[in-house]
């Protein structure tokens, strides 16, 4: 029985280290060139999301932005992460 605890305990701590390497990078959504794609362009177009209220799973709030603030939003949470697993201490492997 005991053995079966340590192999789970081991399958769960394996893969830990290797996803948290895992850097996706993004280009940003294309810009518009002329004044004729500038118009037909939905980068200003205001999109808005649902979002949860930190604390609460029943609670939601909405927030709307521009397509262009949530690409931006997004990439300041991916700089923001990779930056604290800058931060963690990796430990050695035995």
């Amino acid at each position: 029985m005991s053995k079966a605890l340590y192999v789970a305990a081991a399958l769960l701590v394996i893969p830990a280290p290797s996803l948290a390497q895992i850097v996706i990078a993004d280009t940003p959504p294309p810009a518009a060139t002329t004044k004729a794609a500038t118009s037909k362009s939905d980068l200003g177009k205001l999109e808005c999301r649902s979002q949860d209220t930190l604390g609460s799973r029943l609670q939601a709030h909405q927030v709307c932005l521009t397509k262009q603030q949530w690409w931006q939003a997004e990439q300041d949470n991916k700089r923001k992460v990779e930056e604290l697993q800058d931060l963690t201490p990796t430990r050695p492997s035995n």
